[in-house]
């Protein structure tokens, strides 16, 4: 088939590279005479019919920015059998040949819908977590751990000169990726992750051992909803007789420009898109693995097995936890 329009989105939660793809997507189409579609506010603006024409122009000094140019949305009215007819109508009375969408785990489930009612899709992991797990690496992974390191080392300095422990909580959903090579790139002492479940007594008593064995007040790292970190640090302070605070590092996880990594992870994925559609390949989901771009089923992606770390986990017991 002849593809004349295509369409792009972002949708949940924001990831640096977003944009950056975006102008690669429309960059490449346009050289091929293809004309891009920008979807305002995820499947929101799907939903409500809300397209803009995009050019090289409007998306020329986007590449270098944070955040969604489109901006980007949490629709959960997208659940609606109705709300997923009338988007994929909207789509068909302009003329969209194929939509690319940027995002999670939701936004696959929401493409996937789509799909189901006639519209060609092509997906792209966009998400800080790092929880699709048929790939090895999706945009803003990279620049969260990063800007959650800085922040980390930041406020290991302060407390370190106070002679204070810390118990720090990043995000990830309920995903320990962000925790773990935080963790890990940070010299931390204890971690907590979803995939090997701790308990908050068995916390306790780590940190008790490792502030007999050091002499230091150890620096704790948490992925979200493991614990609540204000608790913890408080009795952590009445158990240990040692002084310990907690650190949200929260958005900032989220902003600020994309990572040279994931400026060059969202160049792929957006060439293999736009190449894919050209092709007339439809309802993909593009990965990275062995430093390659590759696209597989949509349906099989959301299938795939877990694929954490465990080894670099092990590792990070092994270097912390000695008897």
């Amino acid at each position: 088939m002849e593809v004349k329009n295509i369409a792009v989105l972002t949708s949940g939660g924001d990831a640096q590279g977003m944009n950056t793809a975006i102008n690669i997507i429309v960059r490449v189409a346009r050289a091929r005479r293809i004309w891009v579609y920008g979807v305002l506010e995820g499947y929101k603006g799907l939903f409500n019919d809300q397209f803009v024409q995009l050019d090289e122009q409007i998306v020329e000094n986007i590449g270098f920015m944070g955040g969604s140019f489109l901006k980007t949305s949490r629709f959960v009215d997208f659940k609606n059998p109705s709300v997923v007819k009338k988007s994929a109508e909207n789509l068909k009375a302009r003329n969209i040949d194929a939509l690319i969408v940027l995002g999670g785990d939701g936004s696959y489930k929401g493409a996937l819908d789509l799909v189901k009612e006639g519209v060609n899709v092509i997906c792209i992991p966009a998400t800080i977590d790092n929880d699709l797990r048929y790939t090895s690496r999706c945009l803003g992974f990279d620049t969260a751990v990063n800007n959650s390191c800085k922040y980390i080392e930041d406020v290991k300095q302060t407390m370190d000169a106070l002679s204070r422990g810390v118990v720090f909580e990043v995000m990830g959903r309920y995903c320990g990726d962000i925790a773990l090579y935080s963790a890990c790139s940070t010299a931390c002492d204890l971690i907590a992750v979803p995939e090997k479940p701790t308990t908050e007594k068995e916390i306790i008593e780590k940190v008790k051992l490792h502030i007999k064995r050091t002499n230091k007040a150890p620096t704790i790292v948490v992925a979200e909803h493991q614990f609540d970190v204000v608790d913890l640090s408080k009795k952590l302070t009445k158990e240990t007789g040692v002084d310990f605070k907690y650190s949200i590092v929260g958005y900032i996880q989220r902003g600020g420009a994309p990572s040279v990594l994931d400026k060059a992870l969202a160049m792929q994925f957006a060439v293999k898109a736009v190449n894919l559609i050209e092709k007339g390949i439809f309802n993909r989901a593009i990965g990275y693995k062995d430093d390659v771009a590759f696209d597989m089923d949509l349906s099989d992606a959301l299938k795939s097995e877990y694929n954490f770390n465990y080894d670099l986990l092990q590792l990070f017991y092994s270097l912390n936890e000695k008897n």
